[in-house]
């Protein structure tokens, strides 16, 4: 089931506000990227920031140490990388193997106090030259699983938990589909649904991701799922139901990379992440660094 898609029309992105690299408030408070918002935007709509400028940026993710399988480049060009804005974080799924990162998550009551209904999501994501699934698998979104259900097999029934990770599958040319991976109260099956934004990614290219998540009012089919892809919507659902209880709220932002399933890959792959973004409102997106 894809998403409905909303033709190639931009999203005017008005202005620019420049988050000074280093520390702030919050778990750590890592403030370490550049978010480009409205002008009308204020700091406090922005929940966080990441950029991964400094070595020591899993501190403001709340860790003592980098998560398994990811490295911070700032070249890498055997594996086709360019950066975007300096250094990028290099994740990698190992032959034989599911999981990236693991436990890179950032729990929203820690940044914003509270559990919000509505959130924003964004981040730079780019393939590597040795990217080519043959399966199905996971990549970075939001999350209300609760250590309950919600992934992994375990299905949601409106009361338990719930998530809208991004997913990927092989497409056509040695392109990558991508779209939101679901578990949700209507659905039917063990496992998530995945819904396309069908727009295909190459390797080599850095693609700005935004992802919009409302909660819908508990028991009513009006949730919201936006998707941007360099600031173009290509997935807009209005229809979603993830929960029948109020205590069901947006509980964290998963940095998730998994392939599977059950399979695993037949050799190394990578992937780069940037600019990691979270907000109260829509972020945008921004041009990357000149070419010296």
């Amino acid at each position: 089931m894809s998403c409905n898609r909303l033709g190639r029309s931009l999203v005017r992105v008005l202005g620019t506000l420049l988050l000074a690299a280093g520390f702030g408030a919050g778990l750590g408070g890592c403030r370490a990227g550049v978010a480009v918002l409205d002008p009308s935007a204020t700091v406090e709509q922005i929940a966080f920031t990441s950029g991964f400028d400094s070595p020591l940026w899993f501190l403001g993710w709340g860790r003592r140490k980098p998560p398994v399988n990811t490295t911070l480049v700032t070249r890498d060009d055997a594996l086709g990388f360019a950066p975007f804005r300096g250094p990028a974080l290099r994740i990698k799924i190992a032959e034989g193997s599911h999981a990236g990162p693991v436990d890179l998550e950032m729990p929203l009551e820690i940044i914003l106090g509270y559990e919000p209904d509505e959130i924003y999501f964004r981040y730079y994501l780019r393939f590597a030259e040795d990217w080519a699934p043959e399966s199905s698998g996971k990549l970075p979104g939001v999350a209300g699983t609760y250590g309950r259900a919600g992934w992994g097999g375990r299905p949601a029934n409106g009361r338990n938990g719930w998530s809208a990770r991004a997913h990927f599958r092989p497409s056509r040319q040695g392109k990558t589909d991508y779209g939101f991976y679901v578990y949700h109260a209507d659905m039917t099956r063990q496992h998530g649904d995945a819904w396309s934004w069908g727009v295909p990614l190459e390797r080599n290219r850095w693609y700005c991701i935004e992802q919009h998540v409302k909660l819908n009012t508990p028991g009513k089919n009006d949730g919201i799922l936006q998707g941007w892809i360099d600031g173009v919507l290509s997935c807009d659902r209005r229809d979603v139901r993830l929960r029948d209880v109020p205590e069901l709220k947006i509980e964290k932002i998963w940095m998730d990379v998994y392939y599977g399933g059950s399979k695993v890959p037949p050799r190394d792959m990578h992937l780069y992440v940037d600019e990691v973004v979270v907000a109260r409102r829509q972020i945008g997106c921004r041009s990357p660094e000149p070419t010296p």
